[in-house]
């Protein structure tokens, strides 16, 4: 009887918790970044082709990228690039050349013209998602960086407009979160994430000139990296020593390679058509030379030009395209979000000061991305434009995140006022979409948009 009353004997329960929580973090590093992409395409396809004749710079970037699949001279530096449309010679080629990968696939038509700023805005989006994630790691801070950089005007024309702006962001970005690795990994392992640096920095200058700016914080950053290794390897301690004397040699030899040797590799490759449609070296010095003399004697030439401490207020934008008609006009006004961007510096100065002494790696990253490349442009002798603070826009709004998830986690009022900031985002964005977009507006509704008188 009692052993028939006995309770039968039970395997204990295995704890799946850590699984559950591992695929969890598996789904989420996924459909993240899924969403990102959708989004950024949903955001820039609609009414991609329109207007269906070239917008702003695409008069050169675009014209030239079809002059490069018609086989047709493309690098005269006879003409300055004011003819609409003209050759676009000023700047390296690999813009126009991804520009006309797009006409290749699509043909020379707005489609063409524009597909490739449309995969690379998708590009941006994950690769701005990316850094945020390692600068943060928390994949929600990542994820609300991200959407608040989809929801900035400035992204979005550009990701619908056959220009070289939202290349060299994805570029530039690239670099940083690259060069995120090189200060985190061990010294002896530092050849590959500076391999990864220097590929984006050989892009970026192969792009646009202005990639030289990261190129060099970055290198000062790895020749101090250098230098403090070198000092650890005349240390005493003969365990400290050798390691110092390993993560010496590594950066002693990669360094040259990944940032001298690599993106000058890749800017000259990036002439490779320049070479195989009959030019040589004279015709690349003297390409050069113009190119150089362009920019220093450019000065202030288009009305929509705005100097560098206007970038953060969105004080001036710039009118890409402008159709007006009797009772109404479609128009492409680039300009960041205004809600988005005002409280940009602000924020960022908040993370640094947070960071300071405990987050030396991330810190680094934030101030080269940020100022790094925001502030040179004060030194600019030609004239600037509110496109030039792109590269910025993703370290301000990974900056802005870090504040708005502070503030929900703490509840209350700041939460209510982090998401009342965040509606506001989204409200602007939806309100400025038309100047987006050339979706045609009256005379008044145009006029609503103007909140500043600098604007028109």
């Amino acid at each position: 009887m009692s052993a028939a009353l006995a309770p039968a004997r039970v395997e204990a329960i295995p704890d799946i918790g850590p699984e559950v929580r591992r695929h969890r973090v598996r789904c989420v590093a996924v459909a993240i970044p899924l969403a990102i992409a959708v989004l950024a395409l949903v955001l820039s396809l609609p009414r991609l082709t329109t207007p269906s004749v070239y917008v702003f710079d695409e008069l050169y970037y675009a014209y030239t990228a079809g002059k490069y699949v018609a086989g047709d001279e493309a690098y005269s530096t006879r003409i300055p690039p004011r003819a609409d449309p003209a050759i676009e010679w000023t700047h390296p080629p690999l813009a126009k050349l991804l520009i006309a990968g797009g006409i290749l696939v699509a043909g020379d038509n707005p489609l063409g013209w524009r597909i490739a700023s449309v995969l690379f805005g998708v590009a941006g989006a994950l690769v701005a998602y990316r850094l945020a994630l390692a600068l943060t790691g928390s994949h929600i801070t990542s994820g609300v960086a991200t959407g608040l950089l989809l929801t900035d005007g400035l992204y979005l024309v550009e990701s619908r407009t056959g220009m070289s702006n939202l290349f060299v962001l994805v570029f530039a970005n690239g670099a940083l979160l690259a060069f995120s690795q090189v200060l985190t990994v061990s010294p002896e392992r530092v050849g590959p994430p500076l391999l990864a640096t220097g590929l984006f920095i050989g892009l970026g200058v192969a792009t646009k000139w202005s990639g030289i700016v990261l190129a060099g914080l970055i290198g000062l950053v790895v020749c101090w990296r250098t230098f403090q290794l070198w000092r650890l390897a005349r240390v005493t301690k003969r365990c400290d020593a050798s390691e110092a004397r390993a993560g010496l040699l590594a950066y002693l030899h990669w360094a040259p390679i990944a940032l001298v040797a690599l993106p000058l590799a890749i800017y000259l490759a990036s002439y490779l058509h320049f070479w195989l449609t009959g030019h040589g070296w004279a015709d690349f010095i003297a390409l050069h030379q113009d190119m150089l003399a362009y920019h220093r004697n450019l000065g202030v030439v288009h009305d929509d030009s705005s100097p560098w401490w206007q970038w953060p207020l969105a004080a001036r934008g710039v009118w890409y395209y402008v159709d007006t008609r009797q009772r109404e006009g479609a128009f492409v006004f680039s300009n960041g979000n205004p809600v988005l961007y005002w409280p940009m510096i602000v924020a960022v100065a908040w993370v640094v000061i947070d960071w300071w002494g405990r987050r030396s790696a991330a810190l680094l990253i934030l101030i080269i991305g940020f100022f790094g490349q925001w502030l040179p442009w004060a030194l600019s002798p030609r004239g600037t434009f509110i496109y030039h603070f792109m590269p910025v826009v993703p370290l301000g709004c990974i900056a802005i995140a870090l504040v708005l998830t502070g503030a929900w986690r703490r509840g209350g009022i700041p939460r209510i006022a982090a998401a009342g900031y965040v509606l506001a985002v989204v409200a602007t964005f939806v309100w400025f979409y038309p100047l987006y977009t050339a979706i045609p507006l009256s005379p008044e509704q145009v006029d609503l948009r103007m909140w500043l008188a600098s604007w028109r």
